[in-house]
């Protein structure tokens, strides 16, 4: 497939829910009563809000998500259902966990906070995957 079959083959409107989805699932996801109160201790840190960027966060996770979520759909689109979540499941397994996985043996990070954000992802993919290869 060609860049042009490529880019043809994305439904937008998946995309954009989908990447609205990953707002609510990262907002449930860090919740205390999930995985908040482990994340902010392994990551040290006592008030997030006072250490982070809220708007460049916000908006370039957004943008990222978006692309990420644009080129699963271009994939998966119109697979069906399992097809795309398989490929989501398989993606976010082979490239998002393990790519993460590299980093944070470098960085010295946990693997509990490996668990949860990559599992964050394995949920957001899937899912993702799932919808749009039904779209």
């Amino acid at each position: 497939m060609n860049l042009c079959g490529f880019i043809s083959n994305i439904h937008w409107m998946p995309v954009i829910i989908m990447t609205l989805f990953s707002f609510m699932l990262g907002a449930l996801w860090h919740q205390p009563f999930l995985f908040g109160k482990t994340w902010l201790a392994e990551n040290k840190l006592s008030d997030p809000k006072s250490q982070l960027n809220i708007p460049l966060i916000f908006g370039g996770t957004a943008v990222l998500h978006f692309l990420a979520l644009a080129a699963l759909s271009a994939v998966v689109s119109g697979l069906g259902g399992l097809n795309g979540f398989l490929f989501g499941l398989i993606i976010s397994l082979v490239w998002i966990a393990s790519s993460l996985g590299s980093t944070y043996l470098f960085a010295g990070r946990s693997l509990k906070l490996l668990a949860i954000d990559a599992g964050m992802y394995i949920v957001l993919f899937s899912i993702s995957g799932w919808i749009m290869g039904i779209w």
